[in-house]
């Protein structure tokens, strides 16, 4: 008698695990983000948008020694352009979940998502 190495059950539940894994993961993209964008120039908050209640594209302009744009959009938010040399404000991309930081340090202007239930405690997080 063959001793096999995975029967035919072992391979269903595998299966299946890397299934429910994959919506999990899938979910986590798709979902709408709840999510808060809020502008800082020079360590002063400008505004706070909620991202699910953008209807159109809406860009902000943000005048200083070096002008930014910022591009608002459903679900989204991002760099549009900048008079930076590097551009790596611009580079960063769309911004969707809570948590997610683009930062232009010559212009002093940060764009972050935050969750839209308010700002956590403080904390990133608790040992002990």
């Amino acid at each position: 008698m063959r001793n096999k190495l995975f029967r035919r059950a072992d391979i269903l539940l595998v299966f299946a695990c890397l299934l429910l894994a994959a919506v999990f993961f899938l979910q986590s993209f798709l979902s709408p983000s709840d999510g808060m964008a809020v502008i800082e120039q020079n360590g002063i908050e400008v505004g706070r948008y909620a991202l699910s209640q953008i209807q159109k594209e809406e860009i902000l302009q943000l005048p200083g020694e070096i002008d930014v744009q910022i591009l608002l959009e459903p679900g989204a938010a991002s760099f549009l352009s900048s008079d930076c040399p590097d551009q790596i404000c611009v580079r960063t991309g769309k911004l969707t979940k809570p948590g997610e930081a683009a930062v232009c340090l010559p212009a002093r202007v940060s764009l972050r998502i935050v969750s839209s239930q308010g700002e956590t405690n403080g904390y990133d997080g608790i040992t002990g």
